[in-house]
């Protein structure tokens, strides 16, 4: 199956519609005793599951006769029950534990029967034929024959994984599938079924994403002009959109949020649970209740316009005026956002919006953000990142939140922000991507973290710096001589996703360069 029409259909294939981030709390992000409902229920990328349908061809034969391909005649009676036998297996199969139903929805396996002509006839074909066009994902088990497995993946032309490993039958199918065009994946020992499905939901979730993004300018956004600037080429090489909305609406919002008592009062419970869960606060907590009052018209305005995601330019939000006048930077939302699984970013930059996304789906996990700064003096050669958007589910989105800190942006005292002490964790293996200009690839450090600053340290401006060196090399001089070619901004994960991004980035149609 072709890559363009996989995201075409992609975008359509649900059971009950996009899964809705709903029944969290605010203490489930920010560790705080009180259970203050998070007010969001934007469809979420992360949690949009992949559809399966399982499918098994069985043959039986008209009459009893043996030969080369048949060493023992048997009656159609018992070839009807070996398949029989065959179904009940796979359907075991099919709703264990092998199968993660985290990441994937199975729908009702079904099973088509041939006879010795080797034609699949319509009768059989609709008895799966509504659920394998709903489907995302084509779960097959070649007990048939080879060409009755392909004549069912090229019916529905939609990737098709292969129930069981390397054989002469799935290397058969697959080799013939993927000659025509037709994704085929057989899971193995380097490979399982989970990972396989992982990737592919990671495709479908890539290519579901809607970023919100307030400008007047649009792009090349001011400071950050190495972003994809092309909103056209992202929705034909991915199937993404791009919502622009103007800063009259946003001020529009914001007044009717800041107008409603309930709005308000729902900003006022919220702050107290994100100040209480600080183990220090450089802040005073009426400009967190401000940030909150920015949170709900930014998640307001996601809903109205059916978006999963978010961006701002600071510069020229900040040449507006509004953030002095409502008390707010955007920084506090990006790293609620991304604690939700839902994409955020600085800057308007979709080089590091999009690869931050990537790297969201494959760890399960909240990125920082930041600028690159680099030190040749330090080491061999160390990176920095460095914005004061930490992730503080950066262990995993059902793990508990890292320890977390509040201070202020600007030094009048407003614009909140959060601190996370990145070197106080067991893991200090990352991984950093960044995408280039065009959408065409990616550029990933499979690095260690060294060192981290901003913690006790009430600095205004964007504070929260992590250091980073290539994992093998022990230097990131070779990484940020190559971001000539991509651009700035880094999203960072703990853990190592690089082989992940480049299985993910060929499924994509993108280059994905690792350095270490």
């Amino acid at each position: 199956m072709h890559r363009r029409e996989f995201l075409r259909q992609g975008t359509i294939a649900t059971v009950t519609g996009s899964a809705i981030i709903n029944g969290l709390y605010m203490n489930s992000l920010f560790g705080n005793s009180s259970g203050i409902p998070i007010n969001i229920d934007i469809p979420s990328p992360y949690l949009s599951k992949l559809i399966v349908k399982p499918v098994i061809t069985a043959m039986y034969h008209t009459s009893v006769w043996e030969g080369p391909c048949r060493w023992k005649g048997e009656t159609q009676e018992q070839e009807l029950k070996a398949a029989e036998n065959q179904f009940n297996y796979f359907k075991k199969f099919v709703s264990s534990d092998k199968i993660d139903k985290s990441i994937v929805t199975v729908l009702e396996p079904g099973q088509v029967f041939f006879v010795e002509d080797f034609k699949i006839k319509e009768e059989e074909y609709k008895k799966i034929e509504e659920d394998a066009k709903k489907a995302d994902v084509l779960l097959i088990n070649p007990y048939g024959c080879s060409i009755s497995n392909f004549e069912v993946a090229s019916r529905y032309k939609k990737p098709v994984v292969i129930s069981s490993g390397p054989s002469c039958r799935t290397v058969d199918v697959a080799a013939f599938c993927r000659s025509r065009g037709i994704e085929c994946y057989i899971p193995d020992e380097v490979e399982d079924i989970n990972q396989i499905f992982t990737l592919l939901k990671a495709r479908k979730n890539f290519s579901e994403t809607r970023i919100l993004f307030p400008t007047d300018w649009k792009w090349p956004s001011v400071c950050s002009i190495a972003g994809i600037n092309e909103p056209e080429k992202l929705r034909e090489m991915f199937g993404i959109e791009l919502v622009t909305i103007s800063y009259e609406e946003l001020s529009r919002e914001m007044d009717r949020i800041r107008s409603d008592n309930d709005m308000k009062q729902e900003a006022v419970k919220m702050a107290d649970t994100v100040y209480g869960g600080a183990s220090r606060s450089f802040i005073e907590k009426k400009y967190v209740t401000n940030s909150m009052e920015f949170y709900q018209t930014v998640v307001s305005l996601m809903k109205q316009h059916n978006c999963n995601s978010f961006t701002i330019e600071c510069f020229e939000f900040c040449t507006s005026r509004l953030p002095q006048k409502w008390g707010i930077t955007p920084c506090l939302i990006h790293t609620m956002l991304k604690d939700m699984g839902i994409p955020s970013a600085c800057e308007g930059d979709l080089g590091g919006l999009l690869p931050m996304h990537m790297l969201m789906l494959l760890s399960n996990k909240s990125p920082h953000f930041g600028n690159m700064f680099y030190y040749p003096e330090m080491g061999k050669g160390t990176m920095a990142v460095n914005h004061s958007v930490p992730g503080i589910k950066m262990n995993g989105y059902n793990k508990p939140g890292l320890p977390y800190q509040l201070s202020h942006f600007t030094d009048s005292g407003f614009g909140t922000k959060v601190i996370v002490d990145f070197m106080n964790n067991d893991v200090k293996d990352i991984t950093v991507a960044r995408m280039n200009p065009d959408g065409t690839g990616i550029l990933v450090l499979k690095g260690t973290l060294v060192d981290s600053k901003g913690w006790d340290d009430e600095t205004i401006g964007c504070h929260d710096i992590a250091y980073m060196v290539g994992k093998d090399s022990g230097t990131a001089r070779e990484y940020v001589r190559k971001q000539a070619d991509y651009g700035n901004h880094l999203p960072w994960v703990y853990g190592d996703y690089s082989e992940q991004l480049v299985k993910l980035g060929k499924l994509l149609n993108i280059n994905v360069e690792v350095v270490s």
